[in-house]
């Protein structure tokens, strides 16, 4: 879905919720100068929004005065999960996926130019390394990222670098109806939802014969993601 921005940006809460997603994908606690360098911004204001996000219970500090998240990213996370309901409708879909054509299964969602995986896996994959294993990766080099972000407007898409070769490749994945990603085609995604919420991928050694039975299998699966029924609260 297209997003328009707001008449007047609230510039505070985007540097707040900034800072916090620094946190967040951070290996290590960081300091206030150390953010705020990586983020071009004065060290004063990072410090009170640091302060601010420590007393919503969304950063901690560690003896070394640095910040890491604090216990209100898992409520946020687990809540978040809990409204959208897409995980618990998707996981059966993924793992039946997966047994079926023997190839890695991913879910993820866009975030501004990077994808979300919150699903990533095999077969075999233990669910605990599956889940939000691994980090954000750069949109456009990405299936899951490229057939979501051919849901965006012109206007959205200008703010990327070489906006034409980007357009004309979300114009071949808008005819075809999926996306392909890797230099030989190894990934293929799907959108779940309209408007898209998700996007639906497998990667591995994908015959190109297959390829559009597969494209069909992938889309079956989306809709199921899209019908099914959100588990009840026990």
């Amino acid at each position: 879905m297209a997003r328009t921005a707001p008449a007047q940006v609230n510039q505070s809460l985007v540097n707040g919720l900034t800072c916090l997603q620094e946190l967040v994908l951070a290996d290590c606690p960081v300091g206030v100068r150390e953010l705020a360098r990586q983020l071009g911004m004065d060290p004063t204001r990072v410090s009170r929004l640091l302060s601010t996000l420590g007393w919503l219970g969304l950063a901690e500090q560690d003896e070394n005065r640095k910040y890491h998240p604090g216990p209100g990213v898992h409520v946020l996370s687990a809540l978040s999960l809990r409204g959208s309901h897409l995980l618990t409708r998707a996981l059966p879909v993924l793992r039946e996926l997966a047994a079926e054509t023997g190839l890695v299964v991913a879910l993820g969602v866009l975030w501004r130019s990077h994808v979300c995986y919150l699903y990533h896996g095999g077969e075999d994959t233990p669910l605990e390394l599956a889940l939000g294993a691994r980090g954000p990766f750069p949109a456009r080099q990405s299936s899951i990222g490229r057939v979501l972000l051919a849901e965006r407007s012109a206007a959205e898409l200008a703010e990327f670098p070489e906006p034409e070769s980007l357009a004309d490749a979300l114009a071949k994945v808008r005819e075809r109806g999926y996306a392909r990603g890797g230099v030989q085609g190894e990934s293929l995604a799907v959108a779940v939802g309209q408007p898209a919420i998700a996007a639906l991928a497998v990667a591995g050694s994908i015959d190109p014969g297959m390829e559009t039975r597969l494209a069909d299998r992938l889309r079956t699966a989306a809709a199921q993601i899209d019908s099914r029924e959100p588990i009840a609260d026990q």
